[in-house]
């Protein structure tokens, strides 16, 4: 009997230039309507600024720890230049929550994210952090293929993914610790939604998004659960100055160096290795990234608070959801329109691990 595998609908088709910068509508980055009990959606953005600081901010109509209270999240990171992580989980009343049908227009009490090409403005005050930032874009958005991938079920299978933000300018403020401070750098913006149990169905995640004078690349490898073979979606993009230069779902990618420390759940490896396209292609490159720190983690079960024993038999059987964030630097080289760019810097990367199983797997046979 075939195996039954996903509907790969939403991922990159190789398109190239006007093609690939077309765009996206506001109505891609609005809320979507879905049926699912178990449906999902959030709106990230981060930032990287010129004096070293860092900012992630998330927002999710649900309290997916705890699905059965209406509640809704945000979630709110400040990295500082010296390597330290602040970092606050809030989880407001779900009747605080409203989000625009037609473009992103995101509100929690006093914060929002809302906008549309080619401005967003983020403000998002959480546990005595805030943050007040115009994101202003450098590219077109991007729409992978569809950007709906379908698992192999009878309902509520759809998995969606979309950059409008694929890199942007970012000034603002930030404040923490009893400080405040003016900042500009660079920025990202993702959405994400999708009917399928995303913490049944994806085993794990790499992510990751880099970007070099005029150059930026993100870079995706989403691993499924078992029970489809641990089946791999990749997902690149890369830009040039204003444009939008390649897309591919082809990767090879690469993680050695395992390191099992104290404290964490997980293995990690310290080196992640991407690289895409050949010589007969128009772009082609390769990016080795080496991490320095560890910058943040979560322990996704200790968010539900449930019992020890509970959470040891749930580790051992089910699943041992965990988050990973890292600095590293990155070297490499990409080469495209006749010419080849140099990449030596830093760049910020992640796993997420839902089940977390094949990451283990191949950590038990390098250890």
């Amino acid at each position: 009997m075939r195996r039954r595998a996903v509907d790969r609908q939403g991922v990159p088709g190789n398109r190239g230039g006007d093609a690939l910068n077309v765009g996206l509508t506001p109505a891609d980055d609005a809320r979507h309507r879905m049926r699912a009990p178990l449906s999902y959606e959030w709106w990230y953005f981060d930032a990287a600024f010129s004096d070293g600081h860092g900012v992630v901010a998330i927002i999710w109509p649900m309290n997916y720890s705890k699905p059965w209270r209406r509640q809704c999240t945000v979630q709110l990171s400040i990295y500082t230049p010296e390597g330290g992580c602040h970092k606050d989980y809030a989880f407001p009343a779900r009747r605080l929550f409203s989000a625009s049908y037609n473009t992103c227009d995101v509100t929690v009490g006093d914060s929002f994210m809302r906008g549309a090409w080619p401005r967003y403005e983020v403000r998002v005050a959480s546990g005595g952090l805030e943050v007040d930032l115009e994101f202003e874009a450098r590219t077109p958005g991007w729409k992978p293929g569809t950007a709906v991938n379908y698992l192999p079920f009878p309902l509520f299978k759809s998995m969606g993914w979309l950059v409008p933000l694929p890199v942007a300018s970012v000034s603002g403020m930030l404040r923490y610790g009893g400080r405040e401070l003016s900042v500009e750098g660079h920025g990202y913006h993702d959405h994400n939604w999708g009917e399928a149990p995303i913490f049944h169905m994806v085993d794990n995640w790499n992510w990751g998004h880099l970007v070099s004078g005029d150059l930026a690349v993100t870079w995706a490898d989403i691993t499924m659960y078992r029970g489809i073979g641990f089946e791999r979606t990749y997902m690149l993009l890369v830009s040039h100055g204003d444009r939008l230069v390649y897309e591919s779902p082809s990767l090879r990618v690469d993680y050695s160096d395992w390191r099992r420390e104290p404290g964490y759940l997980h293995p990690y490896p310290a080196t992640v290795s991407v690289s895409f396209g050949s010589r007969s292609e128009p772009v082609n490159g390769a990016l080795t990234m080496s991490v320095q720190r560890v910058v943040e983690t979560q322990d996704l079960l200790q968010m539900v608070g449930i019992p020890d024993l509970l959470e040891r038999l749930v580790h051992r059987f089910i699943a041992k959801p965990y988050y990973f964030r890292w600095d590293s630097l990155v070297k490499g080289s990409v080469e495209m329109e006749g010419r080849r760019f140099d990449i030596d810097g830093r760049t910020i990367h992640e796993q997420m691990l839902f089940r977390g199983r094949m990451p283990e797997r191949l950590a038990r046979d390098a250890l």
